[in-house]
């Protein structure tokens, strides 16, 4: 019994202006614009596995082969590939298979649109095409002779090139469309491959990507981020046990086994990686003990109170005492001895719940060169870097943070004044008085304002930011004050505009220890009806604050995206130097509570 899985999106592009946006893509390196972040992680990740890909595009016209070749070592996973842009004069083209050709002339019939006998294709036309109210039956049933356009390409050409998986495309790009009523592009992917232990070849995954124009480089490059996304996704359905980063992890699939209409399950993929806080041990002091002297227990590295220890960009370099790095770190075993004892203890890892402790390094600790030294770890910005790592690491990361501030901050009791002791793991204070205190976090409300029309959105720059990032509003909530209230007062006093309260929603937190905030995210949208509200800054708090287009968020978040960590200016101004950044907008980079309401926005 064969089970097949459809994953569905709707990937929307919402009012760009054209001319605006093609103005935009020119100022972007080409090698940035091929080489996405997608496509960098499509090598990675078979790199990683020692898996290939072969690929067969129709109206991409080769930006999907490009853009995976453009990433350094693709070779290593990508022989070649077809672009059938007429699928009746392309036959010579199809690894010399006269009867794919022909089954593909096939499927772009309208005849065969109406009796297909293959109930998966069908259902998943029905399921996602015909959800579709505003497209006419005419374009409907065209969308769906791509779905089984290529769901044979993807099934043939990983057969024929003998790859892990093959992706296929097929759609329109604009500015004309067949048939005559289609004024909006669209293109259906499929990814074929075997499933892990499996000889046999399956459709694993199949999208339908909508657009909501017709310009065709950027349709083009949509499709092509798209494709490269599914086939991520895709690896992760052929084998489970493949471990992935939160930013990996695929969209909601819906399971359907071609055989039982009834068989319908939730296939979403979960990390099997988390830190788990074990409070309930910390006031156990033979626990305790033993966790401290765990020989296998972890650490995450903090460098005075800004600086953590990383392995790589997505991944902390977590240590064992045993580890040679260790030793490197201090100057005296009775510097790393009182580091060691003065460790927080911050939980447990996965289900081995392996031991995580927080080791705390003066501000002037460097990683000293050995034999032995591991050259790929080193120091870097919490706050800039953080958002960069995996949810995991990112959630490891801020915790020491907090830790080590409140550490800091509470040397000495806030009753009586009296030095405090650090018990319970580090997590807690007592004082000669017996007074006991913990760790807080100060909430912090920060929202994204939008237009009546959610065409706009009001973001702002303060003195601490680089002048080419731009962001949402945030503040600290007062005592006595409720979230939404908090929300209205900090929009009025930094900005002057005046929200619609009935408009305020909750939409995330994320905390933020910079020094000790839990960010609390709304979307919210201006008073003025019509138009777009006054602003009047208060240049105490902002440098600068503007309305910007949707177009031009969307761009600034792309661009975002290829830079990597914008909160670092050496990055920023790197890229700039390399002639991959023209000194346009840039927002928050991505695992920033800023960012998720910027990205909520422009997914409406």
């Amino acid at each position: 019994m064969t089970t097949m899985i459809v994953i569905r999106s709707l990937l929307q592009l919402r009012l760009l202006s054209l001319r605006h946006a093609k103005r935009q893509l020119s100022s972007v390196d080409s090698k940035s614009s091929l080489a996405t972040q997608p496509f960098q992680q499509l090598v990675e990740s078979l790199k990683a596995s020692t898996q290939t890909c072969t690929i067969i595009e129709s109206s991409c016209g080769g930006l999907i082969s490009s853009s995976l070749m453009s990433v350094p070592g693709s070779s290593r996973v990508y022989f070649g590939g077809t672009i059938a842009y007429s699928t009746k004069r392309a036959g010579k083209l199809l690894c010399g298979d006269a009867d794919l050709h022909d089954r593909l002339l096939n499927s772009t019939s309208a005849a065969s649109s109406d009796d297909d006998n293959d109930n998966y294709s069908t259902k998943m036309g029905s399921m996602i095409i015909n959800a579709q109210e505003y497209l006419s039956e005419e374009t409907k049933a065209y969308i769906q002779s791509k779905v089984k356009w290529t769901q044979e390409a993807a099934l043939s050409y990983c057969k024929h090139m003998e790859t892990d998986f093959a992706i296929a495309e097929g759609g329109a790009t604009g500015p004309t469309f067949r048939p005559a009523g289609m004024k909006t592009g669209f293109a259906v992917l499929a990814i074929a491959g075997r499933r892990n232990g499996q000889d046999d070849v399956e459709i694993l995954a199949q999208k339908l990507v909508l657009s909501t124009h017709g310009d065709r480089e950027l349709n083009m490059r949509l499709y092509a981020d798209a494709a490269a996304e599914l086939c991520v996704a895709a690896m992760k359905i052929a084998n489970p046990s493949m471990e992935m980063t939160t930013e990996q992890q695929p969209d909601e699939c819906i399971s359907e086994d071609t055989n039982n209409e009834q068989n319908v399950q939730s296939a979403k993929v979960t990390d099997k990686h988390y830190l788990d806080r074990s409070s309930h041990l910390r006031s156990n002091t033979d626990a305790m003990k033993e966790l401290y002297n765990r020989s296998d227990a972890k650490h995450v590295i903090v460098k005075g109170s800004s600086e953590v220890m990383f392995g790589s960009d997505d991944q902390l370099s977590l240590h064992t005492m045993e580890d040679p790095l260790l030793g490197t770190l201090f100057e005296t075993e009775d510097a790393k001895k009182e580091a060691l004892d003065n460790r927080t203890f911050l939980g447990r890892l996965d289900d081995e719940q392996t031991p995580l402790f927080a080791l705390f390094l003066p501000e002037d600790t460097n990683i000293a060169s050995s034999d032995s030294n591991s050259v790929s770890s080193y120091f870097a910005n919490t706050r800039s870097r953080a958002p960069m790592l995996s949810a995991l690491h990112n959630e490891i990361a801020l915790t020491a943070t907090a830790y080590v501030n409140w550490r800091e901050s509470h040397q000495f009791c806030t009753r009586c004044g009296s030095p405090v002791e650090f018990e319970h793991g580090g997590t807690c204070t007592r004082c000669a008085s017996g007074h006991m205190a913990w760790p807080r976090q100060d909430p912090s409300i920060i929202v994204l304002v939008t237009n009546a029309d959610s065409t706009h959105a009001l973001l702002a720059r303060s003195p601490r930011h680089p002048s080419y990032l731009y962001t949402a509003l945030a503040g600290f909530v007062e005592p006595g004050e409720n979230m939404e209230s908090a929300v209205a007062r900090e929009v009025h006093e930094e900005v002057g505009v005046n929200v619609n309260h009935h408009s305020i929603i909750y939409h995330a937190s994320q905390a933020w220890p910079f020094p000790q905030s839990c960010m609390i995210g709304f979307h919210a949208k201006a008073n003025a009806a019509d138009g777009l509200a006054t602003i009047n800054i208060d240049t105490k708090e902002l440098v600068d604050a503007r309305w910007f287009e949707k177009e031009d968020v969307y761009l600034a978040a792309r661009d975002t995206d290829m830079m990597g960590a914008v909160l670092d200016r050496q990055v920023v101004e790197a890229q700039k130097a390399n002639g991959k950044w023209a000194g346009n907008l840039l927002v928050p980079s991505k695992g920033v509570l800023a960012r998720t309401l910027v990205d909520h926005w422009l997914e409406e």
